[in-house]
């Protein structure tokens, strides 16, 4: 493992030097093969193993500092109050990844909390981070998981752990706001040439460099929200220190993906008023965006940033409708947009389903009507749909059946249900594992059928259907 410090690089008005404090009879108990193996990481070697548990220090070790606008209101100061960046290392396409520990100990920005983790939240985001990417929606990605036998204290007293996670950046609008709101000019251009050299280097060979990364940014965010909005997957805390300046998704806390269709769906129960609802995702991902775009308004003109910003929506919409067009089985936008709505409204309605309803739609044929109607109590309604959509699909002129077999390939079989991950949480606090790697192995493969664990597929029980997800998890 080649393990290199570019960001340590900026200087420590960027950082504060830490290392990872190791959790008491702490173990390792999963290890993602086929992302260390792009990694070039040994993890039966000792020496590595003692790097990335914290046993052995390393010397470059750090961890961010940040501000962020939360909930719309602005904190002047956050940081990295439970992470610890151990450095770079290059994949097998020679691009630069993070290694980040969450959970590692208190840090300078912990802010009177003990800079732990619980294996509850751990397990949400290693399941989270690998779903997201079997789905092609940008993301951090889990590497390892360490569980101990230390207690943490939150609600109740729970398990330690600890996970170590890759991103191409874990730079945050909230970095940019940090320094900005302080007037630390030099501080923000570094940063800036930073992003340049390392995540946007394609944009130094234009006339307006800084202009046209901030346009890919924009982009970015807004192909990664129409995506979440496809598949149903809500954030939780769209707070702008947990928006990615490389368009990834990370920070998983109060995520959900979207199960009985509700487009004001609320995941989070912290959530009081609602801000980060389902349906509001995309206009707080332009929010977000606004609130990075004053951050260079010393350095650009006001026209200039509202013209960077113009290009968020129809990305967004872009992206949005090829996305659908894909799960529907059409490429006719117009069509899209006669059928659309009238499928969300039926699917409010009957409280159907999201994503069990879309791979039904692959399924269905001209003939077998049934595997639909049979889901819902107003069939008058969905035959009504049923007929135009199938009309739809015979105005394609393309077969059926390849159709169909595209459709199953954009419309997973398997989510993370917020139910599946309670009970596999469940199970590893009594040390049983296996029930998370068996949820893990169809996630990573959401599109196959994985007979043999066929109820992994199924609706939630009631009991599933009430569980409380908030900021503590």
């Amino acid at each position: 493992m080649n393990l290199e410090h570019h960001f340590a690089g900026l200087g420590e008005a960027f950082f504060a030097k830490t290392h990872i404090q190791p959790l008491l009879q702490q173990r390792l108990v999963e290890f993602n093969q086929e992302l260390a193996h792009s990694l070039s990481i040994d993890i039966k070697s000792p020496e590595i193993k003692s790097l990335l548990s914290g046993e052995a220090p390393i010397e470059q070790a750090l961890s961010m500092v940040y501000a962020g606008h939360q909930f719309g209101g602005f904190s002047p100061q956050l940081g990295d109050g439970r992470g610890v960046l151990l450095g770079e290392v290059r994949d097998d396409r020679g691009l630069l990844q993070d290694l980040h520990m969450k959970g590692a100990g208190p840090t300078p920005y912990s802010r009177r909390g003990d800079g732990r983790a619980v294996l509850r939240s751990c397990i949400r985001e290693y399941l989270a981070s690998e779903a997201m990417h079997a789905l092609s929606i940008p993301t951090s990605r889990a590497l390892a998981l360490f569980d101990s036998e230390q207690p943490v204290y939150r609600e109740t007293p729970e398990k330690g752990a600890m996970l170590l996670r890759t991103a191409q950046g874990h730079i945050r609008f909230g970095h940019f706001e940090f320094f900005f709101y302080q007037r630390r000019d030099d501080e923000l251009k570094a940063l800036l040439d930073y992003c340049l050299e390392h995540y946007y280097a394609q944009c130094l060979a234009t006339d307006a460099p800084l202009e046209n990364m901030l346009i890919e940014v924009v982009k970015r965010t807004a192909r990664m929200i129409a995506k979440w909005q496809a598949v149903g997957f809500q954030h939780g805390v769209m707070n702008t220190d947990n928006f990615s300046f490389t368009g990834e998704t990370i920070d998983y806390g109060p995520y959900g993906f979207m199960e009985d269709y509700e487009p004001d769906w609320i995941c989070n129960h912290s959530d009081y008023e609602g801000r980060y609802a389902f349906s509001r995702q995309p206009s707080i991902g332009l929010w977000n965006l606004n609130c990075l775009m004053r951050c260079f308004s010393r350095l650009l003109e006001r026209e200039q940033l509202i013209a960077i910003l113009q290009h968020y929506e129809p990305e967004l919409q872009s992206h949005y409708e090829n996305l659908m067009k894909a799960k529907m089985g059409i490429t006719n936008t117009q069509q899209l947009e006669t059928l659309l709505p009238s499928l969300f409204a039926i699917l409010a309605a009957e409280k159907m389903d999201y994503s069990i309803f879309f791979r039904l739609l692959s399924k269905l044929t001209p003939d077998n009507s049934h595997i639909v109607l049979d889901e819902v109590i107003d069939r008058e309604r969905m035959s009504q749909w049923l007929a135009q959509y199938q009309q739809a699909r015979e105005q394609e002129n393309a077969s059926w059946q390849q159709i169909s077999l595209q459709m199953q390939q954009v419309n997973p079989k398997y989510i993370l249900r917020n139910y599946l991950a309670h009970e596999v949480i469940v199970a590893a606090e009594q040390g049983d594992y296996l029930p998370f790697r068996r949820l893990l192995s169809v996630l990573n493969a959401p599109f196959d059928e994985h007979v043999e664990n066929e109820q992994l597929a199924q609706r939630a029980p009631d009991w599933g259907k009430s569980l409380e997800v908030s900021c503590s998890s």
